[in-house]
Order: structure tokens, then C-alpha cells, then sequence
């Protein structure tokens, strides 16, 4: 089972979630995932309510030590995503309980910023990370699994794949990176002072 808390900014918004489940070979002829929605209104028949969280997250509850990234943050140049990689990595250890989802939410930032700074990933020399930050996520697994080649949908229908420069790597990086980042930060992602 997962569940976790909805970030507050997000709770009453209406935003689109995406859910993907894998499931074995050998257990899809007997299983079935089933996502249950919870409702956070009262049940008409009592009045508590139909949904708790163990806690409650609100702005004033996460600090990302790392964000906004300063003015002068160049998305295209990997020695700023590197030291971006380094904020987050310290963040992710220092400040971040590992049960939470601004944990995975954190993981998949730091993949991002990651493969940002080691564009040839896994192909070539990389920056060591903490293990205690496993390769697990969305994002890290399809790169590591598409070998760094970046997949473009056209027409919702068909899928191109096609070998990028450093350059297209970073543009793709940080449009992800920017989707991302909101889910838990919806604020500006570049300071303006």
C-alpha cells in the first residue's frame, strides 16, 4: 500500500495525477491493483471526517534549502546543475525524513539534477552520490533503461527516439525538472533578486 499526505498547496486544486503500477509477469493473471480515493469532505452520515492525514503538511512546514536557484542559474550549463546536485544532496541528508513523500519527491529532484551534471550517465565517469539514494524513481530508471536517449511523443500516439546533444539533454532535463519541482514548491523556480 502507498499513501502519504497531498501537499497542502495541491489538496484542493485540480490537477491531473498520473498513476503507474508495474507488476510482475508472474502476478498479473491473479492481480489487480486498486486505487482507492479517499475524500477529505465529511461523510454525509457522521460529521468526522472521511479522511485523516498523520500530518499535515503546509507551506510553512517544508524549507527546500536549495530552491529558489539563484538569478544567475543556467539551465544549459552542467557545472550549475552540479553545484544544484550538491545542494540537493545535502538537503536530502541533512534535512529530509526518509518516510516522507518530500523524500521521493526530493529523489526524483536529485536524479534530475544528477544526470543534469553527468549527461552520459551511465556511459561514462560520473560524480559519486550517497548510497543511501538508491537508484530507484521514474525518471533514473527510464534513463538508465533508454541508455541516456530521450523519447519525444508525437501526435499522443507514436513515440520518436532520438540520440540529443548535451544541449536537447538539458533543455529535456529542465522542463521535467521544472514540472517537477512544483508538485511540492509552487513557487517561482528562478529568484529575481
Amino acid at each position: 500500500m502507498v499513501s502519504g499526505a497531498v501537499p497542502h498547496h495541491l489538496a484542493h486544486s485540480n490537477i491531473p495525477i498520473e498513476i503507474t503500477v508495474s507488476l510482475k509477469d508472474e502476478y498479473k493473471s491473479f492481480m489487480v491493483p486498486v486505487i482507492e480515493i479517499a475524500s477529505q469532505q465529511p461523510h454525509p452520515s457522521n460529521n468526522s471526517m472521511a479522511f485523516s492525514q498523520s500530518c499535515c503538511v503546509t507551506d510553512n512546514d517544508i524549507s527546500f534549502s536549495f530552491l529558489p536557484l539563484p538569478p544567475t542559474f543556467d539551465h544549459t550549463d552542467s557545472g550549475h546543475w552540479a553545484e544544484l546536485l550538491h545542494n540537493i544532496q545535502l538537503w536530502l541528508m541533512k534535512s529530509v525524513n526518509l518516510s516522507t513523500p518530500e523524500w521521493a519527491w526530493g529523489w526524483e529532484v536529485f536524479w534530475y539534477a544528477f544526470i543534469a551534471t553527468n549527461p552520459d550517465f551511465p556511459g561514462v565517469k560520473w560524480s559519486f552520490w550517497d548510497p543511501s539514494i538508491s537508484l530507484k524513481g521514474q525518471f533514473i530508471k527510464e534513463w538508465v533503461g533508454s541508455s541516456g536517449i530521450v523519447s519525444m511523443t508525437i501526435n499522443n500516439n507514436n513515440k520518436l527516439a532520438a540520440v540529443s546533444t548535451h544541449g536537447d539533454t538539458l533543455d529535456y532535463i529542465w522542463s521535467e525538472f521544472s514540472r517537477h519541482i512544483v508538485l511540492f514548491y509552487p513557487y517561482p523556480l528562478v529568484s529575481t533578486s
